[in-house]
């Protein structure tokens, strides 16, 4: 009879979790830069009561997550392409209070409509990831031109163009002139 009882609540439990979505890596099939929202469909297929595998549905109205303060104005900004996985994270509650300031008119819990996305999962490394790992530094690239920062230094490669001044110590690469040249000595062009 104990037994019984003891199968019944773990399969009650299954039962449960199995309605339980927590984070599912997904594929980006649109974005709204405008609005930060994206269409993502998770990967991978979940099992019907009737015991049949179905493929996840797509998910709508998905907030992306992109590093930001925007109290502050801060912001690191990449661009998000159809195409590029994400990690999709399944909010404890739904979504709607907090996009539409709001209260919640439902409660829906764990529930794929409640997801939000972090882009950039990948299922393998990048040369980038294998530089900063190797030399302890933040890569930022794109193509060709990459700025690697370390303890030591900035370095980069490719053109750099800079509007308002540079300054090496407090020597201004804008206004600076050299003392002791023969001719004229105006200002940097």
């Amino acid at each position: 009879m104990l037994q019984e009882f003891v199968e019944q609540v773990e399969k009650a439990a299954r039962s449960v979790m199995e309605e339980m979505h927590t984070a599912i890596p997904g594929k980006i099939t649109a974005f709204n830069a405008g609005t930060g929202f994206a269409t993502v469909k998770p990967y991978g297929t979940y099992t019907t009561d009737s015991g049949r595998k179905m493929a996840y549905p797509t998910v709508t109205e998905v907030p992306v997550i992109i590093p930001q303060s925007q109290v502050n104005d801060i912001c690191i900004a990449f661009p998000i392409t159809v195409g590029m996985d994400c990690l999709l994270i399944i909010s404890e509650q739904e979504l709607d209070a907090w996009i539409g300031g709001g209260e919640s008119e439902n409660d829906i819990r764990f529930d794929l409509t409640s997801a939000i996305a972090i882009p950039g999962l990948s299922n393998k490394g990048n040369a980038a990831l294998r530089e900063a790992c190797r030399k302890k530094s933040l890569i930022l690239q794109n193509g060709s031109t990459k700025v690697s920062v370390n303890k030591d230094n900035v370095e980069i490669a490719g053109n750099l163009i800079v509007s308002g001044d540079v300054k090496a110590g407090n020597i201004s690469l804008k206004n600076h002139t050299h003392a002791g040249v023969h001719g004229d000595t105006s200002k940097a062009k």
